[in-house]
């Protein structure tokens, strides 16, 4: 079953390659993922075509049901965070989901979105469950319960260096312990802490867009070269990644998560250095 969704002034292309999320792909005009079940969508102009899913999830997904409006207009604070609202103010936050976010942002750690992507892939085909939709055969996303039921031994094979042992932590931890999208904010991340690989920045990456918490601000080096540049007025003070996330949310607010990608996305895919 096909349904469409009316969207404005969204870009479901530069939401799902702006390295938020790595449990889609892409084939030719859809964009495919499997979690739970598979699901495609396609973008034409204002709508969105959905398949295998219902909208209201795909809008919670997709970050669709923000103000992003509002968002704007409250982060909108300066010269550079304005230029960076008009060349990325298409995208959304997304929420991914906790172990989907978990083991994307550990891979993450020393690396780059297309190597994620490709090592998510092969990973899938290894882990994944056979579904398929829209005609396109598809491999679920890795579990962590298969990836901790098949061993240590199985992941090596993956060849992700000294991120193994952390994706084998993060899977042995999910399976072994209780850990929800409905507990606190502060139950997560001491749940989280506990897992090898997961320091402050995976923990606000996590947060943020695998769970939708809009006020958190993850700094990674595309972040912290810009904030260098042109935030050096609000980070004079900050000695530390908490100190530096402290004083980004402070001056951005409830919306900071929003600054935080639109800022990524602007600083990656242009000169940071280019001048307003």
């Amino acid at each position: 079953m096909c349904m469409e969704l009316d969207i404005k002034g969204f870009s479901l292309d530069r939401t799902l390659d702006a390295g938020q999320i790595f449990a889609f792909f892409k084939e030719k005009e859809h964009w495919y993922s499997f979690i739970d079940k598979p699901i495609a969508l396609k973008q034409t102009g204002s709508k969105l075509e959905i398949m295998g899913a219902g909208k209201s999830e795909i809008k919670e997904l997709l970050g669709l049901n923000d103000n992003i409006e509002e968002v704007k207009a409250e982060i909108d604070k300066d010269d550079f965070i304005d230029k960076a609202i008009r060349y990325s103010g298409s995208l959304r936050v997304v929420k991914s989901g906790l172990w989907p976010a978990t083991l994307g942002f550990i891979l993450s750690i020393q690396s780059n979105i297309n190597l994620i992507l490709k090592r998510i892939k092969a990973m899938s085909r290894f882990y994944g469950n056979d579904g398929e939709i829209n005609g396109m055969p598809i491999k679920s996303f890795p579990s962590f319960d298969v990836i901790y039921s098949k061993g240590y031994a199985a992941l090596k094979r993956f060849k992700l260096g000294f991120r193994t042992k952390f994706v084998f932590s993060a899977a042995e931890y999910f399976y072994r312990n209780e850990i929800s999208d409905k507990f606190t904010k502060e139950q997560i991340s001491r749940n989280l802490f506990d897992i090898d690989g997961v320091g402050e920045k995976v923990l606000d990456c996590i947060l943020l867009y695998g769970l939708h918490d809009l006020s958190s601000f993850p700094m990674d080096v595309w972040i912290s070269r810009t904030l260098s540049l042109y935030y050096g007025r609000i980070l004079k003070n900050a000695k530390n990644y908490r100190d530096k996330r402290k004083a980004m949310t402070d001056y951005f607010g409830r919306y900071a998560g929003y600054a935080q990608l639109f800022i990524y996305d602007y600083s990656r895919l242009n000169s940071i250095r280019s001048k307003i």
